[in-house]
């Protein structure tokens, strides 16, 4: 099969869950498109280049986002992380730390005035996670995060109330305000039940005075697809290379594909991948991983 695109830039700028299930986004840097791939049930082969690419503005009131409009290129990410130019830095005018920073934008000012929710993610028994969210992004958050299950434990008018109650929770032992990708895709190999999971996120909310309006909520139809067969063991393939993946995807969770290779299924990050040029091949799997079969976990 042809490369996707092949005469174009393509850049990875971000991931998502839509109608059709989990999507990777690609800007066609050239053309100045954005592009939502469909990933679930697909065998594709997709290599990380060196390049590093603006990944385009935000729009905080109208949730879009777009091309970088001066397609600038980034330095190396061990030299400068961000990955947006200042101009889309600054046109989006949006930080998850709000409330740490000296100033914020007006942007982020307007964000913050629009109704916001606390919520409790599972990712293990040992990793309970508590955030806030606007309502305006649905439960996509949670998803982009990988959580297992979720809960909303409380809605507030703005985020400045919500944070009232998320730096309470967080400052109390055994709740996570934040948790890196790597402890994430590692807790993907451990058992998983949905509903001692969903009664985790409720006793351990209720312990803390608060009761999870709505319910608690099993994420993995999303990830995996309604009525998917959910793979019974996963694993991190060893000596896999940094910058290719390759399979059938059956799944992504969070910022992590779940991919098939003759039987088995491998969990590969590419969250990190943001802002990187790209190649894609489309049916063929380009790359093979080597696994230890003792090393696999129920999934």
């Amino acid at each position: 099969m042809p490369r996707f695109f092949p005469e174009s830039t393509l850049v990875f700028s971000g991931l998502g869950y839509g109608p059709e299930g989990p999507y990777l986004q690609m800007n066609d840097l050239e053309a100045q498109k954005q592009m939502r791939l469909p990933v679930l049930g697909r065998t594709f082969t997709l290599k990380k280049l060196p390049k590093r690419y603006c990944i385009g503005p935000f729009d905080l009131k109208t949730y879009e986002s777009g091309a970088c409009p001066l397609m600038t290129e980034l330095p190396e990410a061990s030299t400068y992380s961000d990955d947006m130019c200042p101009a889309c830095r600054e046109a989006t005018g949006f930080n998850p730390a709000f409330y740490n920073a000296d100033a914020i934008s007006p942007q982020q000012r307007a964000y913050n005035l629009t109704p916001h929710f606390v919520y409790m993610a599972y990712f293990s028994p040992a990793h309970l996670k508590v955030g806030i969210s606007s309502e305006t992004r649905g439960i996509e958050r949670l998803l982009e995060q990988g959580a297992r299950v979720a809960g909303i434990l409380k809605r507030y008018p703005n985020a400045d109330e919500a944070r009232a109650l998320e730096a309470k929770l967080c400052a109390q032992d055994g709740i996570l305000e934040t948790m890196r990708l790597g402890t994430k895709n590692k807790l993907l190999s451990e058992p998983f039940n949905a509903q001692a999971a969903i009664d985790c996120v409720f006793e351990t909310a209720r312990a803390h005075g608060v009761e999870p309006e709505c319910g608690v909520l099993d994420l993995t139809p999303y990830y995996f697809g309604e009525g998917a067969q959910v793979p019974e063991l996963i694993q991190v393939p060893d000596g896999s290379p940094a910058d290719a993946c390759a399979g059938r995807c059956v799944g992504m969770v969070g910022g992590t594909l779940a991919l098939e290779q003759q039987g088995n299924v491998f969990a590969v990050p590419v969250k990190d991948w943001e802002s990187h040029a790209v190649e894609i091949t489309v049916g063929e799997m380009l790359v093979e991983y080597e696994y230890e079969p003792q090393q696999m976990g129920l999934w």
